[in-house]
Order: C-alpha cells, then sequence, then structure tokens
C-alpha cells in the first residue's frame, strides 16, 4: 500500500505543479508579481463584490483543498508523522514553488498562497492523525504504521 500511495502522491505532485505553471492559460510575463502582505489577496476575495462565486471558489477553496493530500505524507516517510517535520517541509517546498513562480513569470508568488496550501495541508494531517488513530480501514497494518511494541503484541495474539 506504501508504495501506492507513494505513487499517488507523485502523480498528483507533477499535475499540480503542471496547474500551478502551465493550465489556465499561464504564460510566461515580463513582468513578475509578488504579494507578499499577508491576508491581502484573502480580504479582496471576501471583500470585492466584482469577484464572482467561481473565482472565490478556486481561488479560496482550491488553495485549501488542492493540497490536503500532503498531510498524508506519514503514510510513506516516517518522519512525516509528526507536526513539525511536515510542516517545516511543506513550509519550504511551497516557498520553492512559489519563488519559481515569481521568477519565471507564470503565475503570482502570493503569501496568501502560501497561507491557505499549507492549511490545506495542515487538514489533511489532522484526517490522517485521526485515520491512524482510530485505525480506520485498518490503515495501521496496510501501511505498516505500528511500532514495534504493537507488532509484537499483535503477533503473539
Amino acid at each position: 500500500m506504501k508504495r501506492y500511495f507513494a505513487v499517488f502522491i507523485a502523480l498528483y505532485t507533477v499535475v499540480l505543479l503542471y496547474m500551478m505553471f502551465y493550465a489556465s492559460g499561464r504564460e510566461p510575463s515580463e513582468i513578475s508579481y509578488i504579494q507578499h502582505q499577508p491576508f491581502i489577496t484573502i480580504q479582496h476575495f471576501f471583500n470585492d463584490n466584482n469577484i464572482d462565486n467561481q473565482a472565490f471558489i478556486v481561488n479560496i477553496f482550491g488553495n485549501i483543498f488542492l493540497f490536503s493530500p500532503f498531510g498524508w505524507l506519514g503514510l510513506c516517510i516516517k518522519k512525516f508523522n509528526h507536526f513539525v517535520p511536515i510542516t517545516l517541509f511543506f513550509l519550504i517546498a511551497i516557498s520553492i514553488i512559489e519563488s519559481i513562480q515569481y521568477i519565471s513569470g507564470r503565475g503570482v508568488a502570493d503569501i496568501d498562497d502560501v497561507f491557505l496550501n499549507t492549511i490545506g495541508m495542515l487538514i489533511g494531517f489532522v484526517l490522517f492523525k485521526y485515520a491512524t488513530w482510530k485505525n480506520i480501514a485498518n490503515i495501521k497494518v496496510h501501511f505498516e504504521l505500528l511500532d514495534s511494541k504493537s507488532k509484537r503484541v499483535s503477533t503473539v495474539s
């Protein structure tokens, strides 16, 4: 199962990167833009009556929920079972991606995207921790998440 999830997350990452750099008619621009003031873009989407619902949903909810699968990285990388390592890794990775958007002129480098993407990953992480705590669908066995004590107890009984 670990291998299947690793393949899924790799393919999912490739699709997301494509969407971030090439989809929606994104062409390289000579003018790069960076939004470094927190919550300006989010506030704009909540306050501007000229923005349609689709743009709001795509920007706010898309930036959150599209990144929630990354909260499940602990299924294939054991050190990402913990809050600090996965959060630091994700913040660095998404910051690099936003920087590349700025440098390449494909898209806008926006601190709000980093914030929303991280919220999405954290939602996924909370769901991952809940699923492993409750052992939903026997996830601990399928993804070999049992510690050595639990393995000994389950093999003895």
